[in-house]
């Protein structure tokens, strides 16, 4: 996942920025594993309920 968004974007300003994208690609690759739409897991998440695609 890295390699790709290095490719189209270039590179990562920061390596903070880099673990930011990769703990949001997980928690949405999470979230698509157990049937979640991406977008709402989003949503949840900044609502305040990150863990319903855990329940």
């Amino acid at each position: 996942m890295v390699k790709v968004k290095t490719k189209v974007s270039g590179y990562f300003r920061t390596e903070d920025g880099a673990k930011d994208y990769l703990k949001i690609m997980s928690y949405v690759g999470t979230a698509h594993k157990h049937g979640f739409n991406a977008y709402e897991a989003i949503k949840n998440a900044f609502s305040g309920n990150p863990e319903f695609i855990f329940g």
